[in-house]
């Protein structure tokens, strides 16, 4: 049967009814996929309007404001606590040691006995001393009365000795050429070994080799001279204490004065010791020599005391350091967790290599208040006080930067990163001084690691 499709449809427009169209797969496909397709399309359409309405994402950089500042600037370090003040004692004369008191690492105070020396041997040094004076007197009175005797044997050992102690001086000095000359020689011997110089190695050998035997012959001369000499001067000692010439008198004269002097000295020197040596002032005893029932000769090392009053710590400084420590500038010492008060007394002139091999110049800072506590070789730790820079205007150090043309800092002006160069000036651990180049104002950029360029917009974040 045949259907009237145009006929029902407008049956259906004429009644008010609809009809719903039964759609086939493939349709049905399609109508999904103009959907999707519809949809995509205007999802992509709103992103765009979306991205094109959204405002621009820039670069952030941290920044800090440029403030004003008291920048102090310091100097840590660290060094070993010395004396400033140190004696080594000695034995005032030859005598017996009853008693050391003090031992190493001793702390004494001024006056404090040190060394007792035994009272009898003591007595007895003074009384050989008296008699060696008076010997040394009587033997003089002797001699006088002797005067005259063997004076023409005594005149010509003198004649003879005059000549001979020239000849011994004048072939010292031909030896001590002849031993320089070998000795350059030798040097320009191996120079030209060295140098592969042949012809001349040999000229060289050959002026060694004949200075050589003419040193030997020159020794060998100057070996009779001292031997004549000192016969000649065994003659003259002979016959000088019977006769009595002006130098014999003179000597003889300084042999019985000398004794008399020693025997002041002895005389003194009991009397110095007869209590004990004592201690000149206070410090800490770093060496003792002498020792209890020994014999100390005289001028013999006894002890060394060390002054812990009179105290310094002695420091390295690196040459950057150098430039910021000078004399006369303050520092704060602690030494085992106390704090002193010190000032800079030296700076060294010369330069010295640690043991990492780095030139660095010694100096020395007196502790200005010393007590009981200061302990001598320890470490201190030091902050020496440097340059003071008031109501500076002062940058985080990190934010300033080192081109050709000198220091430079980012700032944010405007929205945009800007280049200002500046004179800095001193430096304190966290701060540095700018001397020119910015008022105070300026976002300071603290770090352009991005290595954003000048006129670059940028978000500023407070650091």
């Amino acid at each position: 049967m045949k259907i009237n499709w145009k006929k029902n449809k407008e049956e259906t427009i004429e009644t008010g009814k609809k009809e719903k169209k039964v759609l086939s797969p493939a349709e049905k496909k399609k109508r999904r996929k103009r959907i999707f397709m519809g949809v995509a399309a205007a999802c992509l359409v709103l992103f765009i309007v979306s991205r094109m309405m959204a405002p621009e994402v820039l670069p952030t950089v941290m920044v800090s404001a440029a403030q004003r500042a008291t920048i102090e600037q310091t100097v840590d370090t660290s060094g070993t606590i010395k004396t400033e003040v140190k004696k080594t004692y000695f034995s005032p004369l030859s005598a017996k040691v009853s008693e050391c008191k003090v031992a190493q690492g001793d702390a004494v105070a001024a006056g404090d006995v040190l060394i007792v020396y035994d009272p009898e041997d003591l007595k007895s040094r003074e009384s050989e001393a008296s008699l060696q004076n008076e010997e040394a007197y009587y033997t003089y009175q002797d001699t006088v009365g002797k005067s005259n005797a063997d004076a023409a044997e005594y005149s010509r050992s003198s004649h003879d000795i005059e000549i001979l102690e020239q000849q011994v001086e004048d072939w010292k000095a031909e030896v001590r050429a002849l031993k320089q000359y070998i000795t350059d020689m030798g040097c320009f011997l191996r120079e030209a070994v060295n140098d592969g110089h042949e012809h001349a190695a040999e000229e060289y050998q050959n002026d060694i080799d004949q200075a050589t035997n003419t040193l030997a012959v020159k020794e060998e001369e100057l070996a009779e001279f001292e031997s004549n000499l000192a016969e000649q001067k065994g003659i003259q000692n002979s016959t000088e204490d019977s006769m009595l010439t002006a130098n014999g008198k003179k000597q003889i004269e300084a042999t019985k004065e000398l004794a008399a002097l020693k025997a002041e000295k002895v005389k003194a020197a009991v009397a110095q010791v007869s209590e004990g040596l004592k201690a000149d002032f206070g410090g800490i005893v770093t060496d003792v020599k002498a020792v209890s029932g020994g014999v100390m000769e005289e001028s013999g090392e006894l002890l060394t005391i060390e002054s812990n009053e009179d105290v310094c710590v002695e420091i390295s400084l690196s040459k950057s350091e150098l430039e910021k420590v000078h004399e006369g500038q303050k520092a704060v010492i602690t030494v085992v967790g106390k704090e002193y008060e010190g000032t800079v007394t030296r700076i060294s002139k010369s330069a010295t290599k640690n043991e990492k091999g780095a030139s660095v110049v010694s100096g020395e800072i007196h502790i200005d208040n010393p007590d009981a506590d200061i302990f001598l070789g320890v470490e201190a730790k030091v902050k020496i006080q440097g340059a003071v820079a008031e109501d500076a205007i002062a940058v985080p150090i990190e934010a300033v930067n080192v081109g050709r043309e000198g220091s430079f800092v980012y700032i944010v002006e405007n929205g945009v990163l800007a280049v200002r160069n500046v004179e800095t000036g001193i430096a304190s651990t966290e701060l540095l001084e700018i001397k020119s180049g910015l008022d105070g104002s300026e976002q300071i950029v603290l770090n352009n690691s991005a290595g954003l360029p000048e006129g670059t917009p940028v978000t500023p974040v407070e650091g």
